[in-house]
């Protein structure tokens, strides 16, 4: 005989039986009758060629037989019962982890903790992992399935849904003392005319689209992949650089920051694969992400 033969309602039937030593008790537990419980026991009995339960004594008990299987109803019973609860702790806590893959300082110092602290907020038991890398690793992990989000810049990949959480803008990088220094705003002609430290953190296409739109290019001299490392060139006199103003960091001394004329902004969203969730976790978050964009301006996020 296969477990899979017994009717649960039978295996709940032995464990409430075992527990109160009275069919009639137990029938009453299981919600059926007294004589539909009888029948449900000789059933098991003849299918199993076992006897499952002592009739000799009062109050009923089981046999070995029927103890085994009433072992088995309790642990299935234990199981429903902690399956139930991880259910309802993924449904109204949000259990589960979200892993978002992030293109560097703009998104994971200015942008993320925000968002993660107001779903954590009213989730408890939802987890986040961000783990950065550069914007098209970024995409790509998303495009695999093996993140739930991704930060990236809007327009740039137009086949994955996306939610704008900040505006963002490019902005020089000037060694303090030059007379550049002292420009209240600088434009791409100026900019070429000194030696350029390119980043390599993901601004790049946008630094050079910049340069393009009025017929310049930049003397690039050096290839950076690290802020602080362009910040300490720049303030060494080793060039000049353009980075996105929210991966300035907030102490750069002997640097200056200055706008750029015309204005080269770009808006940091979050991604997502079209389709469906991976997970109730994932919905909840992106939920959250999206209200907050529909209800604040893109400063405030």
């Amino acid at each position: 005989m296969a477990l899979v033969d017994l009717p649960s309602s039978t295996l709940r039937l032995l464990l409430h039986i075992g527990r109160t030593g009275n069919l009639t008790e137990a029938a009453r537990a299981c919600g059926i009758s007294q004589p539909a419980a009888s029948k449900a026991i000789a059933r098991a009995e003849a299918q199993s060629g076992l006897a499952l339960v002592r009739r000799d004594r009062r109050p009923l008990s089981l046999s070995a037989e029927g103890r085994i299987l009433a072992d088995y109803a309790q642990r299935q019973e234990a199981m429903a019962r902690s399956t139930r609860i991880a259910l309802d702790e993924c449904r109204v806590q949000g259990r589960g982890l979200v892993r978002i893959a992030s293109f560097g300082a703009s998104a994971s110092t200015h942008i993320l903790p925000g968002l993660v602290a107001a779903v954590t907020r009213s989730r408890s038991m939802l987890q986040v992992e961000i783990s950065e890398s550069a914007d098209l690793m970024s995409l790509e992990a998303l495009r695999e399935g093996l993140v739930d989000f991704a930060i990236a810049i809007e327009d740039e990949a137009p086949d994955l849904d996306m939610i704008p959480l900040a505006r963002d803008r490019l902005v020089a990088l000037v060694k303090q003392g030059e007379p550049l220094a002292k420009c209240t705003t600088v434009d791409a002609e100026t900019l070429a005319g000194h030696d350029f430290i390119m980043t390599k953190g993901g601004s790049e296409p946008l630094v050079r689209a910049w340069f393009a739109r009025t017929g310049h290019a930049p003397n690039v001299r050096h290839g950076i992949q690290q802020i602080t490392s362009i910040l300490a060139m720049v303030r060494a006199g080793m060039g000049v650089s353009v980075i996105a103003e929210m991966a300035v960091p907030e102490t750069h001394a002997g640097v200056s920051v200055i706008p750029l004329i015309p204005e080269q902004p770009r808006v940091i969203c979050l991604a997502r694969r079209q389709g469906s969730f991976a997970s109730h976790a994932a919905e909840l978050f992106w939920k959250t992400a999206l209200a907050r964009s529909h209800s604040k301006s893109f400063g405030d996020i």
